[in-house]
Formats: structure tokens, C-alpha cells, sequence
């Protein structure tokens, strides 16, 4: 069972919030495609199983969905996401689940703040380009503080 099982929005975003992308390794950046639906957020997971599910049972609901579409998206994500299990956050995996959940949400980014540090791809080096001062690939580790600062101002979990 996961912590965010069985609680309420609110609930749910408070746990996300609080959780450091050092000790959580895994993190997903979302955004929604819904008009007035929540900013776009990045949450962290201990591994793929939980992002997964998170993904498909909660992110949904996170963007307003409810209802008989809730369950087919979900159901849907689930099955996609699975794949996480064996290959990982691939990017095929990745535009896969954004076809799935077309008009709700779209994954946007996921990997490691590692990753991000490296600036590996357009987040991380937009990310870094974003720190003052700016920052080249790869940041020094003292400043990954100040990225994970950055992050957390820029994709809040908080949807309100």
C-alpha cells in the first residue's frame, strides 16, 4: 500500500510536497491539459512502481477527472505504465501514457535529479539555465540545493 492511498487530494499533494527528491529518486513532471486545471507539478517516488500507479490512479484526479472516464484512464495508465516495471521511464513509455491521457494531463519530463544536474535533456538544462547564476551541465553538487529550491517554487505539488 502507498502512502497516498485512500486520502483526498489535499492530502495527497501535502504528502508529494513534502517529499526531497535526495531520498525519493525518482520524479515526474506533469502538466495539465485542461483549461484552468492545476500548474504544472514534479513529484518524487522511491521507485517506478509507485510513480506508476500514482500516475495512473492519481494524477487524474489531480486534473479534474472523474467519474466513468477516471476509471477507462486509469485503467488504461495501469496497463501502459507497467512497462515502467521492466524498462524504466523510456521515453517510447512516456509518449505512450501522454497519448493516453490526451486532454487530461501530459507527462512532460521524468528520470533523476541526477539527471536534472546533468541537464540530460530540455528540463534539466532549462532548469539549470534557470538558477542564479545560471548553470552549466553538470551542476556542482553545492548547488543542488539551490536546484531543488528552484523546483520546488517553479512546479509546486499544491494544485491551488
Amino acid at each position: 500500500m502507498f502512502p497516498w492511498e485512500g486520502r483526498d487530494i489535499d492530502d495527497i499533494e501535502a504528502l508529494m510536497g513534502e517529499r526531497d527528491p535526495r531520498r525519493y529518486r525518482l520524479g515526474v513532471l506533469t502538466v495539465s491539459e485542461v483549461s484552468a486545471g492545476p500548474p504544472a507539478a514534479m513529484m518524487w517516488f522511491p521507485g517506478r512502481s509507485e510513480m506508476g500507479q500514482y500516475l495512473a490512479r492519481v494524477e487524474p484526479r489531480r486534473h479534474g477527472l472523474e467519474g466513468i472516464g477516471a476509471i477507462e484512464l486509469r485503467d488504461a495508465l495501469q496497463n501502459l505504465l507497467a512497462g515502467l516495471e521492466i524498462r524504466g521511464p523510456a521515453d517510447t513509455l512516456r509518449v505512450a501514457a501522454n497519448e493516453a491521457a490526451a486532454g487530461v494531463f501530459r507527462v512532460q519530463w521524468w528520470g533523476t535529479l541526477e539527471e536534472l544536474r546533468e541537464g540530460r535533456d530540455a528540463v534539466g538544462r532549462e532548469l539549470l539555465a534557470a538558477l542564479s547564476p545560471p548553470a552549466q551541465p553538470p551542476l556542482p553538487a553545492k548547488r543542488t540545493e539551490e536546484l531543488i529550491e528552484l523546483i520546488r517554487g517553479r512546479y509546486p505539488v499544491a494544485s491551488a
